[in-house]
Parts: structure tokens; sequence; C-alpha cells
């Protein structure tokens, strides 16, 4: 009897790009259920993935996705994370955890759900469970213009801070600011620009970082220069590092972290969420996009033009793979 097998996108190597072929059909065991695809969203973290720096492959063949939009057995919608090795959301199949899912209630379409699910709860996890944020505090969004810093922006406002969007597309920094951010800043100038630009908008109480590299040295340098308001000596600046987009690394005066001062978190795999906060996270994240409250420019494309679409980087558009 032959194996079944499922189309899915199969990387064979580091480095490589994902091919479009076919793939072992997926079997749950104990505590595992098979997942019917019907999106997953193309992040930065599946091609750090496949790349071999974040959630690295230990094993070749390997099915690309970290995540992804589909139906249980029973029909249940859900979004899940996390498949069971070799598997991944890139595929008519999926094999994950019991419960490593999240429901996806009416209103929202397959891809706009799973273009959400990765950027929106990064967004909330740094800005409400790491950030702790409080309403009448300043948030300096750097990255805004991405996916999840246009969520995170969002979500600032919506908790009543005061929200500075610095990114490079200047068409949507001036959309941020039409939709609620407070001001823009663009990081497209020289270092001592930006820190100029950065200092004048403070101080602030968290910074949501989601480029790292030059755009954080000259946010650290603003920090240094930055007064602190009277009777906040006390008070630390909470500076959430999530993405490296600019860059891998980014020189830090040790004065920068003593002065302002400031306590520097890196926002990744550790800090698990517990999985009620998460899911009602999600949910109202939903709501929101059901709303128009969360607007993601998104483009379907079929799994079937992995190779071809892999390579794009088009970051005002999030690219679905719809099986």
């Amino acid at each position: 009897m032959s194996t079944p097998q499922i189309h899915a996108a199969v990387l064979h190597g580091v480095g490589q790009t994902p091919r479009y072929e076919l793939f072992p059909a997926p079997a749950a065991g104990d505590g595992e259920a098979v997942v019917a695809v019907t999106a997953a969203a193309l992040k930065p973290a599946d091609r750090l993935m496949a790349e071999g720096v974040h959630y690295a492959p230990a094993a070749f063949p390997h099915v690309v996705g970290l995540d992804g939009v589909g139906r249980l057995v029973d029909g249940t919608r859900v979004a899940f994370f996390g498949p069971q090795r070799p598997y991944g959301g890139m595929a008519e199949q999926a094999l994950v955890r019991d419960g490593g899912w999240f429901p996806v209630s009416d209103g929202v379409d397959d891809v706009t759900a799973a273009a959400l699910l990765n950027p929106g709860m990064a967004a909330w996890k740094t800005v409400v469970w790491e950030g702790e944020l409080a309403a009448g505090q300043t948030v300096l969004v750097l990255g805004a213009t991405g996916a999840s810093g246009r969520i995170a922006t969002r979500l600032a406002k919506r908790h009543g801070a005061r929200v500075i969007a610095a990114g490079r597309n200047r068409r949507i920094l001036d959309q941020l600011v039409a939709d609620g951010a407070d001001a823009a800043v663009s990081v497209d100038r020289p270092h001592d620009e930006l820190a100029a630009a950065v200092a004048a908008e403070g101080p602030y109480d968290l910074i949501v970082d989601y480029l790292w590299g030059a755009p954080a040295e000259a946010v650290f340098a603003a920090l240094m220069r930055g007064d602190r308001r009277p009777g906040d000596a006390a008070r630390r600046i909470r500076y959430v590092l999530v993405g490296m987009t600019a860059g891998e690394v980014a020189g830090l005066p040790a004065m920068a972290l003593r002065k302002a001062p400031v306590q520097l978190i890196g926002s990744g795999t550790g800090g698990r969420v517990p999985p009620a906060d998460a899911a009602a996270a999600f949910a109202a994240l939903l709501q929101q996009a059901a709303a128009g409250e969360l607007l993601l420019n998104t483009e379907a494309v079929p799994l079937a033009d992995v190779a071809e679409t892999w390579a794009r980087t088009d970051s005002d558009r999030r690219i679905v793979f719809v099986p």
C-alpha cells in the first residue's frame, strides 16, 4: 500500500528555497491533531528558519511555515502554531499538538486570520504582556511600518498611550498618524539627526524595537541626551527588542543603560504567555480586524508558487499561501 502524501513547501537544506512537492501526509499520534490547512502567511521568521537563524530545522527534508489557519477533523476553524516537526504550516495538512491553536471566530476570512496571527500576537505580547503598557505612557515603536509594528502602534493607542511611530516608509508613517499615532519619525537620516528627532518626542516609558542595528544606536544616543521628567529618577524605560531587520548588531554605550535608565528585554521564544490570556488576546485582535480597526494589506498566493514568491520582501503586503 502506498503512503498517503500531501503537497507542501519543502526545505531540503539550510539557506535553500523551499520547493512545492509531495511529502508524506501526517498521522496524529497521542496528544496530536491533523489540521487541514487553508492559509499560511509568509513571515520574516519563516525566512530566518530556512536560513538556519531562528527555529532552525534539525533535519531535512522539512516543511516550512511556523503557523497557519485551517480546520480540525470536526470542522472547527483554528489558527495553529508550532507545528510538530518535520511538518510546517505551508502544506495541505499540518500536525500540531492538542491545544496548539486558537479558535477563529466568524467575521474574518482565513487569509486575514493567517496574516494577523504572527504579527498581531507578537505586537500584543510586546506591548501589553512584556511592555506592561499603561494609559498615559509614551511609546516609541521603532519599525512601525512593518506588519507587527503597525499593529503595535494601534494597540498602544487603543490602550491610551501617546505613540511615536518610527520607520522608513513615509506613506505608511503618514497613514499611522492619520489613524491616531501622535507623531512620526523617519529613520532614514544620519545618526545625529535621528537621535535628535527621537529625543525631541520623548521622554519614553516603553520602546518597541523591530529594527535594531543603526536605528537602535541612534535611539540609545537619544535616551542619553533626553531629560527625564521631574520625579522620574526611579522610573525605568522598558526597551523590548523584537526584531533585527536593520542589523543583528548594535553598539550600546554603557551609560545609555545607566543614565536613562533602561531595562532591556528580548522578546522571542521565552516568556510564555498563559494559553487563556493568549487566546483572549487573539480573539480581541480578530474582533478588531472584523470591525476594520486593524487593517493588513494581504496577498493570497497559491502554495504552488512558493519558490517564485519566497524571496519577495514587500513590507507593505503580507503574502499568504493558500494550498
